[in-house]
């Protein structure tokens, strides 16, 4: 994975912005426009609004492009559950207690918040870099599984998501998966698609044998 990482100084508090990692969701502009305008250069200027309300907005952005350092006051924690939503023609968004590997196992990421590749196109495996734009189109509904439906208690542990050679992303630790038809499931285990090919998505159905899916 790719790393473009930019530091923006504010009184008592540092922001950071991964451009890599950025794909234009837009919850810090809308958020607070005073301080994240495209328009100004540099175009993130954290001393235009109170520190705490530059943290707030920051917690909204889905990818983890966006974190921050403060001298004072309290760091961002990860939410008490890990949750997965998968968004209609493009990727899933996970946030919690994160860590990424790679098919060998060596850790590429920790984080509390990523946007995953569900498309097979990124060139930034398997983080999103908005290439579903290209013409990926499903309705991020959940498919068929053998996850428990309904309400139900996630610990706070770690997931840790595996980007298996040439093949799906693994899920293990606990984690609640919400469809963009507000269907949720439960599980600890799990594997999704990373090559868009599959015909019971976010779930991989081994259509990356297939589809030559290299990744």
């Amino acid at each position: 994975m790719e790393k473009k990482v930019h530091r923006y100084t504010g009184d008592g508090i540092e922001v950071t912005w991964d451009k890599k990692r950025c794909i234009h969701a837009a919850e810090c502009i809308r958020g607070l426009p005073a301080v994240f305008d495209t328009s100004e250069r540099p175009w993130v200027q954290p001393e235009e609004a109170p520190n705490e309300d530059v943290a707030a907005v920051i917690h909204r952005c889905p990818t983890g492009a966006l974190h921050y350092q403060r001298e004072e006051g309290p760091a961002e924690e990860p939410p008490a559950a890990n949750e997965l939503r998968v968004a209609p023609d493009g990727p899933v968004y996970a946030e919690g207690r994160v860590e990424i590997e790679g098919g060998d196992g060596e850790e590429l990421l920790s984080d509390v918040r990523v946007a995953l590749c569900r498309c097979g196109l990124s060139a930034n495996k398997p983080l999103c870099d908005n290439s579903h734009r290209d013409g990926f189109s499903d309705p991020g509904r959940i498919g068929e599984c053998s996850l428990d439906d309904g309400a139900g208690e996630d610990a706070a542990e770690t997931l840790t998501l595996r980007a298996t050679s040439d093949g799906p992303l693994v899920l293990r630790g606990p984690f609640r998966l919400t469809g963009a038809d507000g269907r949720t499931v439960h599980g600890e285990k799990a594997a999704l698609c990373r090559c868009g090919e599959s015909k019971n998505k976010p779930f991989c159905d081994g259509s990356h044998t297939s589809a030559g899916f290299n990744g």
